[in-house]
């Protein structure tokens, strides 16, 4: 479909600049003075808007400083749209992830992506508050990848199979957490090269466990 790819207009572009810029500023303070010490108010100045601005890009703090998880959904569900379509989405789904965790590290045209989640993580285990919202975005994320899943396989969201393949990939990814993230830090590229490794291992581990998986 023509224009279905179409670069974005200017408005469009500047929007995605500001809320960008919103979720690299409440990180930042939020990681360094600590979440209930941080304001709307700061993050917005931080990026010379008002607090009501603001409100128009997120709804509350909770949702700025969580805003890697849609980031993050956005481009693993784009990377998995463009994946061959072979009847194995769960290796589909690892390259989707894997391919975005890649363009994360590129040193010619790197994306913080990466290094945001890892922040993100350390601002979620610190604070009970955002870590109750990031439960109701991770049901959010797990319902928005799998729809294309669902959409690739030709079946309804609900279907068996289709819940087979998300519960599957989604202990898989868990495992692979529970192995990186203690590990690393944003300001470490090393650490986040073996928190892309840990995925890589653990499904070659469930590969070799479940021949043909």
């Amino acid at each position: 479909m023509e224009g279905a790819c179409a670069k974005p207009g200017l408005r469009e572009r500047k929007k995605q600049q500001t809320r960008s810029a919103l979720i690299s500023a409440a990180l930042e303070l939020c990681d360094r003075q600590g979440f209930d010490a941080t304001t709307v108010e700061q993050i917005a100045d931080a990026v010379d808007i008002s607090p009501r601005t603001f409100n128009r890009y997120f709804a509350t703090k909770e949702d700025v400083v969580l805003g890697p998880i849609e980031e993050m959904v956005t481009a693993v569900v784009a990377a998995l749209d463009a994946q061959p379509r072979t009847g194995n989405e769960l290796e589909a789904l690892r390259d989707a992830h894997l391919q975005v965790f890649h363009n994360a590290l590129d040193d010619e045209s790197p994306s913080p992506l990466l290094e945001q989640f890892m922040t993100m993580n350390r601002i979620v285990a610190a604070s009970p508050a955002v870590r109750a919202r990031s439960v109701e975005m991770g049901e959010w994320k797990t319902q928005s990848i799998r729809r294309k899943v669902a959409e690739r396989m030709g079946l309804d969201e609900d279907d068996l199979k289709v819940r087979v393949v998300m519960s599957t990939y989604g202990a898989l990814m868990q495992l692979a957490m529970d192995q990186w993230q203690p590990d690393c830090q944003p300001t470490d590229r090393e650490a986040m090269a073996r928190c892309v490794q840990s995925i890589e291992s653990t499904y070659a581990t469930f590969r070799e466990m479940v021949p043909g998986a």
